[in-house]
């Protein structure tokens, strides 16, 4: 019992704080702040932002032009050993040196990311795994350079699907609805090990086909810029990070008309648009148009990344 001298009233043990149920909540306060920080200092996706802004912005060096013939408006690019990575038109002199540049911008890129990850762990203490970004970007390889040939010679006569969409388009549904169950499937807590890693592998399959049939149509050659976006948007959800949610879905939206026309328009549309024109036959300046936004959307989002501490909780 306690005795409230100034007033004089009784105080009963009910009146008593509960000291247990603070400390509770005190240290319930605590895990909440130390999480915050955990998974800021775990963010470490400035690197491959720069990284892969930078690649992309110096791939315009590989469109090297070539002077076309007297009297030649139109000429078809002899594509190299990666078809899916060079432009379908244009005029490029080293088309094969295009191919192997975007392939070992995507390789490379990762590599290099996963080396950054792994480096700031044994700095900090805390590790994100980058397995399941790099898995995202693989499938997109793959799909782009062993599905999307395998459909196109298996399902059409001519060698493309491009002027098939009406089987193109339900295998890209079908597959891409399957892919998403399937891995919602596999990634669900009671799942065992087995059923797991057989989960991925079929929905990792699935995913390949859909970016092999979304790859018909990426005629201009940037389709890197595909698997590019699928790791980072993948890397957004790993790391829980809203700004690599919003820099991947503003490099994916870039990424689109910088590989197909909308509406009879695109990124190098816009730009003539506004007064830079060029020949359509300078392939320096048509990779330059199409690749600077996409390449300036990532080191703008890896210098605020950089120079902000998003979602930190305060330091005491």
């Amino acid at each position: 019992m306690c005795i409230a001298i100034e007033f004089g009233d009784l105080m009963t043990d009910e009146d008593v704080p509960d000291r247990d149920e603070q400390t509770a909540t005190d240290l319930l306060d605590d895990m909440r702040t130390l999480r915050a920080r955990v998974r800021t200092d775990r963010h470490g996706f400035a690197f491959p932002l720069f990284l892969f802004g930078a690649l992309i912005l110096l791939a315009p060096l590989t469109y090297v032009s070539t002077p076309l013939d007297p009297g030649v408006t139109f000429e078809m690019v002899q594509r190299g050993p990666f078809p899916q990575f060079a432009p379908m038109f244009g005029n490029v002199k080293y088309p094969g040196v295009i191919d192997w540049y975007w392939v070992l911008t995507i390789v490379g890129g990762m590599a290099l990311t996963g080396w950054w990850y792994r480096r700031r762990a044994l700095r900090l203490g805390v590790e994100t795994d980058t397995r399941t970004p790099f898995v995202a970007a693989g499938a997109a390889l793959a799909g782009f350079l062993l599905w999307e040939p395998l459909l196109n010679g298996l399902l059409t006569e001519y060698g493309t699907l491009y002027s098939s969409p009406k089987i193109n388009l339900p295998i890209l549904v079908v597959s891409a609805v399957a892919a998403t169950a399937v891995l919602a499937w596999a990634f669900r807590p009671q799942r065992t090990d087995t059923q797991r890693a057989a989960g991925v592998f079929a929905g990792i399959l699935l995913a390949s086909l859909t970016f092999a049939t979304v790859g018909i149509y990426m005629i201009k050659g940037f389709s890197a810029l595909l698997a590019i976006a699928a790791a980072l948007l993948v890397l957004a959800w790993w790391e829980r990070s809203a700004l690599l949610a919003v820099v991947g879905v503003l490099f994916t939206a870039a990424s689109i008309p910088a590989n197909h026309p909308l509406w009879y328009w695109d990124l190098g549309y816009v730009f003539q648009e506004l007064g830079w024109t060029t020949s359509w036959d300078d392939g320096t300046v048509f990779a330059l148009q199409n690749l600077l936004l996409p390449g300036l959307i990532l080191l703008a989002g890896g210098a605020v990344a950089a120079l902000t501490r998003h979602g930190a909780a305060p330091r005491e």
